[in-house]
């Protein structure tokens, strides 16, 4: 049965995977005020809590909720995605790539100087890693409430990079970093299930969270539908907590064909994400889902 049901943010910061047009219609509506009315009808719907990338928008938005709607922060679980790889795209557009690399050194040495100390001493990168991602999520940890943040998941341009390299030592050494200096639950996001499945197991890595993609279509879902969907079932029976995204392949399907199909694999979801601009059509979203997925 799943347990948590999960706002994303995709609407918030202007992402679409279906258009650009629709992206950008999004993100004209996205207001601060918007989407607080979102969050709250997201709870009133039945969400449990909230999935977001660290976009600064979001910092933004969490901050604003903090000062302005006391208790609403405690009243959600958090699953933190990082790093948002677009956001340095962009910075390095304005800055150039030193501009850029000047502004992650900073970043990674100002979050724990002795221990980037010990990273340079010992040549050891995967410490520098580590710093990265705490650089990354500090500031939105220093805005929730420490025990409701449940993970911090890898974002899939690191975890494609990670198993295509084959990476092992790094995303233990990071794993090990959020889970015992940070006290966080670890996870990763992908849209190649079967191939992190295998990885995982061949190199006996044990995450806490997979965050994937899982609709009717098979839309994101490599390298089949079919395969990802085994994965997904071997996973969960393996202990690991299966957040499914991307539920409504990006527009392309109802929602009431997705959760006829997510019905299928109720005892390996842990969690499902819904998203939207709208908080009428997210009330709506999670009520259905509530009643159809979690009972």
């Amino acid at each position: 049965m799943v347990v948590e049901l999960l706002l994303g943010d995709n609407p918030f910061i202007g992402v679409s995977h279906y258009s650009q047009e629709k992206a950008r219609d999004e993100r004209g509506s996205a207001s601060t005020a918007r989407k607080v009315e979102v969050i709250k009808a997201a709870l009133e719907g039945g969400a449990t809590g909230f999935t977001f990338s660290t976009h600064e928008s979001n910092l933004e938005l969490l901050k604003y909720v903090r000062n302005n709607h006391t208790g609403l922060l405690d009243s959600l679980n958090y699953y933190i995605l990082t790093p948002y790889a677009q956001g340095y795209v962009r910075r390095a557009n304005v800055l150039g790539m030193e501009g850029l690399a000047k502004t992650l050194l900073g970043r990674v040495i100002g979050n724990d100087p002795p221990y980037f100390i010990k990273a340079v001493l010992t040549l050891n990168v995967c410490k520098v890693a580590n710093l990265f991602v705490a650089g990354e999520v500090s500031p939105y940890l220093e805005v929730l409430p420490e025990r409701r943040v449940k993970a911090i998941l890898l974002h899939e341009v690191l975890t494609e990079l990670i198993i295509a390299f084959d990476m092992t030592r790094l995303l233990r050494e990071i794993k090990e970093y959020v889970e015992s200096r940070l006290g966080i639950g670890f996870g990763i996001e992908t849209r190649n299930a079967s191939i992190a499945r295998d990885f995982l197991m061949r190199r006996d890595v044990a995450v806490d969270y997979l965050m994937t993609p899982l609709n009717p279509l098979g839309y994101q879902m490599a390298v089949s539908r079919e395969e990802a969907e085994q994965a997904i079932v071997d996973l969960a029976s393996a202990g690991v907590k299966i957040i499914a995204i991307n539920i409504l392949a990006s527009g392309a399907t109802t929602l009431d064909d997705s959760i006829e199909y997510l019905r299928r694999f109720r005892n390996s979801l842990y969690a499902v994400t819904s998203a939207s601009i709208n908080p009428e059509r997210i009330l709506r979203n999670f009520k259905e889902l509530k009643s159809r997925l979690c009972s």
